[in-house]
């Protein structure tokens, strides 16, 4: 059965007084974003109702960022795809395995280092620059992946060769460092699609993979593209 019985002294606290808000006149409208009353002027961002100070922070958000900024946002994006490679690379030499879920965040990484960069602003060419960061910063961990594989083997097949007869050859080196690095990041770009024609259904795990990351970087750097129409006179309003 529900209490029916009045509120006892103890329920009812007389220490101060808690005034109740005043009235809104008829016809007030409300922000959609930040749920303050509007009582002037008003604007409509994509059919909501928002007051002048969120509709200046729509507009400012979607406006196109310099072309200087670019250059941040690839040092930032840099520093996160190096870090994302570092991740990436570790999680696959000690488990042996491919995570999607490493390059979401490898993705929302670069993502976020390119948005930094460029104070908050998105746009086609984040989205570009965050892509390929996002892509390098996949692709080259495999580069310690097959060097650390590689040394395991080549540690048991020395503890087998050095029983048997013969002088050891020397391997010469290549005579140009910067040619050699870059032939191997080529060779890492390349290796998601190469290994379709080793193992099909491996390579296609793999790329669905980086797709993921890359998906995230695309999203994560965007441009919202909302109509900010306005301004309206709320006293107009029936």
């Amino acid at each position: 059965m529900p209490d029916s019985r009045p509120p006892g002294p103890i329920d009812i606290q007389f220490q101060h007084a808690e005034p109740l808000p005043p009235p809104l006149p008829e016809g007030t409208q409300i922000c959609a974003v930040c749920k303050t009353p509007i009582l002037g002027q008003y604007y409509h961002a994509q059919g909501q109702v928002t007051c002048p100070t969120c509709a200046s922070r729509i507009r400012s958000g979607q406006e196109k960022p310099p072309a200087l900024s670019l250059v941040p946002a690839a040092l930032y994006g840099a520093g996160a795809a190096l870090a994302g490679c570092i991740l990436y690379a570790t999680i696959a030499i000690i488990f042996n395995l491919e995570i999607g879920i490493i390059a979401i965040v490898v993705g929302w990484m670069v993502g976020k280092a390119v948005r930094y960069g460029s104070k908050g602003l998105g746009g086609r060419h984040q989205q570009i620059l965050a892509v390929l960061l996002t892509y390098f910063s996949i692709t080259t961990s495999y580069i310690p992946v097959f060097i650390a594989h590689s040394m395991k083997n080549r540690s048991a097949a020395q503890q087998q060769a050095a029983t048997a007869a013969g002088p050891t050859t020397q391997v010469k080196a290549p005579k140009s460092l910067g040619t050699a690095v870059l032939m191997l990041l080529l060779i890492a770009a390349a290796a998601p699609f190469l290994a379709l024609a080793g193992n099909f259904v491996g390579g296609l795990i793999t790329l669905f993979i980086i797709f993921i990351g890359l998906q995230r970087a695309w999203r994560m750097t965007g441009r919202t593209e909302l109509l900010v129409m306005g301004p309206y006179d709320s006293a107009t309003v029936a």
